[in-house]
């Protein structure tokens, strides 16, 4: 074989072995770039372990199958260690931690000196209690760890059905404005109804869910876009009345939309309005689940004793554990010297303990770290596609009016029987 970099000739195995070193290297500078991206996600995020979503489609993908083969890959063993220095859940349960080390500290002084001097009073705990309360303070911490994580799925599911049934509407409008003895106004009407479900989800997953600032007044674009330029004076009516629109609710724009599609499709016969009317109904349920959540937290005295039981048991733990470690290295080279072991250990019991209370609390309330965002960038992308088809098939159906009839006529392109 003959070598591309410098011209000479070269054995079939050389040429292996420089193929198999250029996937190592590749392979390094895969595994270095993975680091530091599970880097940057420690760092970036300030409530939850990111990312929440494999999201990261790239050149027309659907889906982020690499993430996934990293997410399950071997190398996760030292990729995640990361974590454990830099990690969020770290970095939120990093002050207790240390206060319960300085608080072992003291405990681990108090008793040495205590020792050395007979007057003062020993304070010491038995260390059963503790063992027999061990696994209650456990189970307890993962019940309430496992009724968070069914909070957090409940409400990813609510969001993804806002987002389907918001699409399924706007579906069915695209489908309905390709009908060839729709008007143009009703056709524009249908369009607007489109881009007015896209504006009605953009402020439910931002502003109503996430508690963000509607600085874009999305409600009242929602009202004016559903409602169409001749009923724009609407607006200032429902002022009049006491009610401006920045006041509304997700289900009164719902229902400003159903009125909008009577009013402004005249033509839509009644199985398509039933149709859209089911999904709406099934998008105020969906939202009321969604408002369920964010309204009923986990019962408050399951989550105060839960951190009161854990605090009043780390704190009492050293007290029993310094007896423990008062022989520890006795009769080794270690005997004479300082031993951080009861430290370390209400470090290590403590990170544990602590960490999987944070988690819980972590995805308690799902919609401040799910990325709502992204359903918003997605519905606009097939809003967006849907619009797109519905034009074509439009002009198709206005500039190719021979081939509809031929076809509905049951003949191919050259006047053929068609085949049934």
């Amino acid at each position: 074989l003959r070598s591309p970099e410098d011209g000479q000739t070269v054995t079939a195995a050389a040429a292996t072995g420089r193929l198999q070193a250029g996937e190592k290297v590749a392979a390094a500078k895969t595994g270095l770039a993975k680091f530091l991206e599970e880097v940057q996600l420690e760092q970036a995020s300030t409530l939850v372990e990111l990312p929440v979503m494999f999201s990261g489609e790239e050149d027309g993908a659907c889906f982020d199958f690499e993430r996934w083969h990293q997410h399950r890959s071997a190398s996760r063993y030292a990729r995640l260690l990361l974590g454990i220095l830099l990690g969020v859940t770290t970095r939120r349960i990093g002050f207790t931690v240390f206060l319960l080390t300085v608080f072992s500290v003291l405990v681990g002084i108090y008793q040495t000196w205590a020792r050395l001097h007979p007057e003062w009073p020993e304070i010491e705990l038995p260390l059963t209690p503790f063992e027999l309360t061990a696994p209650v303070l456990g189970l307890l911490l993962v019940f309430r760890t496992n009724s968070a994580y069914e909070r957090f799925n409940a409400g990813s599911d609510a969001s993804w059905e806002v987002t389907t049934q918001l699409r399924t509407v706007m579906r069915q409008l695209g489908a309905w404005a390709t009908g060839p003895e729709l008007t143009r106004k009703e056709r524009d009407a249908a369009f607007e109804l489109m881009d007015a479900c896209m504006i009605l989800h953009n402020f439910i997953m931002t502003c109503y869910l996430r508690g963000e600032p509607d600085i874009h007044d999305e409600r009242a674009t929602v009202l004016r876009t559903a409602m169409g330029p001749e009923r724009s004076s609407a607006l200032m009516d429902l002022t009049a009345v006491g009610l401006p629109p920045n006041e509304l609710t997700p289900g009164a724009l719902i229902a400003a939309l159903s009125l909008s599609m009577t009013r402004r499709l005249p033509s839509m016969d009644v199985n398509m309005k039933i149709a859209i009317d089911q999904e709406l109904s099934s998008l105020s349920s969906s939202l009321a689940r969604c408002e369920k959540l964010l309204r009923t937290p986990i019962p408050l005295g399951y989550t105060r004793y839960s951190v009161r039981f854990l605090w009043a048991w780390l704190s009492l733990l050293p007290f029993a554990l310094v007896h423990t470690f008062a022989e520890f290295g006795v009769g080794t080279w270690w005997e004479d010297k300082p031993k951080p072991v009861l430290v370390l250990a209400m470090l290590f019991i403590g990170f544990i303990f602590l960490s999987i209370e944070d988690i819980a609390v972590q995805i308690e309330e799902p919609f401040a770290i799910l990325p709502l965002s992204l359903h918003q960038k997605w519905l606009v992308r097939d809003a967006t596609q849907i619009k797109a088809v519905a034009r074509v098939f439009n002009s198709a159906g206005v500039g190719n009016s021979k081939r509809v009839s031929q076809l509905s006529a049951g003949l191919g392109p050259r006047g053929r029987t068609l085949p049934p």
